[in-house]
């Protein structure tokens, strides 16, 4: 996340919204796309995910062990529902841990490149979509079901436009003081989303 002193976000047309002077630069909010937060998620669930292959091999050898070498008390069909529960307690976790590694490293294969998010006094821009502050409808957080919390801007003149928060690293609350110091106290985020 940086401040910068550069020309506002060009228009869909590729006119600058400030065109008074070809050297007007203003201040604005830049923050890039960064991926570190998913990265380290798909190392935690990676490791989590060898953890739990460890100790389904251990399990299985153990029951193992308590099968040929226990005696024949410990090889009755009671013992063997018992052996297959146990097995299955840990082969569920095993997959479990899988699932969320995959789908942790899908969405490091989502992370976008260059800028995720730039406010500025002529307006928003969020991914590659630029929305003037007469434009907008609403800012706010929102939770998608299995994908996490976004940062979203409503437009009047088109769908939202959306980039997930762990995509890039910056605070709620600073996304939401920058936006109604530069939109004159027009708008702010609407952070409830992450209340639930």
């Amino acid at each position: 996340m940086t401040a910068t002193h550069h020309s506002a976000a060009p228009r869909p047309d590729g006119q600058h919204p400030d065109d008074r002077d070809g050297d007007d630069r203003i201040d604005e909010l830049l923050v890039p796309f960064d991926d570190r937060q998913l990265r380290e998620r798909a190392r935690r669930r990676k490791r989590g995910m060898w953890s739990r292959v460890v100790s389904l091999g251990i399990t299985a050898a153990i029951l193992a062990l308590l099968y040929f070498f226990g005696g024949e008390q410990r090889q009755g069909s009671g013992f063997l529902r018992v052996y297959a529960v146990i097995l299955g307690i840990s082969l569920a976790w095993l997959l479990g841990y899988l699932v969320a590694w995959l789908r942790a490293r899908r969405a490091l294969g989502r992370v976008g490149h260059g800028t995720a998010v730039r406010v500025g006094r002529p307006g928003i821009q969020v991914a590659r979509t630029f929305t003037p502050w007469a434009d907008v409808t609403g800012l706010a957080m929102v939770r998608h079901r299995g994908r996490g919390v976004a940062f979203e801007v409503r437009r009047a003149s088109g769908p939202p436009a959306a980039v997930p928060l762990d995509q890039f690293d910056v605070h709620p609350a600073t996304l939401d003081s920058t936006a109604r110091a530069y939109s004159g106290g027009r708008h702010g985020v609407d952070l409830s989303a992450l209340d639930v």
